[in-house]
């Protein structure tokens, strides 16, 4: 068993190779299981689950050199999750689920999903492993309420994104000085949360504005929509999450959160913009955006005095200063370098 292990483990030399290899056979899980449906689920169980179980195996095998895992290793790791959950849901049908599974099967397949990747995250020092633990986290915990209350529209799945969003920043908060890279991930998750609400009441409005331009509301069953617009309390939650997510991304110096949130702020517009008849004003949103951007440029374009010179140093403004830690001590220094596995 040892020596099986042993032939398992990625040499650091090779690692980039074996993990070119291991995308593509992630990718041919995917396809197998939608096109050989004339397969029975437990055979193409074996097939995946023994594909994603090789590569997971390999990633957790390979050797940490440092204190952030190389790229093939995040890789490797990443490319045995995702299929590991395609495993996980035909053992599901195997043991009587529908296909595609219901909620109490979705809830224990996410959550098993959750644990493998909080684990690999916490061996190798992934924050790719963390993100997907969040998100594996919340479809898990979305599901439990979906199985266990059979909540009636989606007034509790916005309540439960909510309050995962609000859960993955406090965590983000907590692991910033010790654990950055993780707490970075748990932000951009908590951004994730809020675009799926942003664009679950996208949705609503594009499907309202075409049934009331195209006249035909009366005839379709979602005419009870014609009404349906996003409270003013989500468009401002909406809002204050995508400003938050770029102010986060620009003050510590990470990309990842700055993507999400503009993400989250083209939703808003869309949200927002997008008028359901009649003709459009600038009262509302328009005129409050406008206020606000104006009197920025005003305060910050405002007369000032000139600054005193630098004082000498090594330190330069590309470099970037580090981030100041939230409960005190030494700053800690922006992460960059080879091999990191940040989206």
């Amino acid at each position: 068993m040892t020596g099986v292990l042993h032939r398992l483990r990625p040499h650091p030399h090779r690692g980039d190779v074996i993990a070119a290899g291991a995308v593509p056979l992630s990718l041919a899980t995917i396809l197998i299981d939608l096109r050989m449906t004339q397969w029975s689920p437990g055979s193409r169980f074996v097939v995946v689950g023994a594909i994603s179980s090789l590569i997971l195996a390999m990633g957790w095998l390979a050797e940490l050199e440092r204190e952030t895992p190389r790229a093939y290793h995040s890789t490797l790791l990443v490319a045995g999750l995702l299929p590991l959950v395609l495993a996980l849901a035909l053992l599901a049908e195997m043991l009587g689920a529908h296909r595609p599974p219901g909620p109490g099967a979705d809830f224990w397949t996410f959550a098993a999903e959750a644990v493998i990747a909080a684990a690999a995250a916490r061996r190798a020092n992934s924050g790719a492993c963390t993100l997907i633990a969040a998100l594996a986290a919340a479809v898990a915990l979305q599901s439990f309420v979906g199985w266990v209350f059979h909540p009636h529209g989606l007034g509790t799945f916005r309540a439960l994104l909510l309050v995962l969003t609000l859960a993955f920043a406090a965590g983000a908060v907590r692991l910033r000085d010790a654990r950055r890279r993780h707490a970075v991930q748990l932000v951009n998750a908590a951004g994730l949360m809020a675009l799926v609400l942003a664009l679950l009441y996208v949705a609503e409005t594009v499907i309202v504005a075409a049934v009331t331009r195209g006249g035909i509301g009366a005839s379709l069953p979602i005419s009870g929509l014609a009404g349906t617009r996003a409270p003013l309390g989500w468009k401002l939650y909406v809002i204050a999450v995508g400003l938050g997510l770029v102010a986060y991304a620009g003050a510590d110096r990470e990309p990842g959160p700055a993507y999400v949130g503009v993400a989250v702020l083209a939703a808003f517009a869309v949200l927002a913009g997008l008028p359901l008849g009649g003709r459009g004003t600038l009262v509302g949103w328009p005129l409050l955006l406008l206020v606000l951007g104006t009197g920025g440029l005003a305060i910050g374009l405002r007369p000032r005095r000139p600054l005193p010179p630098e004082p000498p140093g090594p330190a330069s403004a590309e470099a970037g200063a580090p981030a100041v830690p939230l409960r005190g001590g030494a700053p800690v220094a922006p992460l960059r370098g080879p091999g990191d596995d940040r989206p």
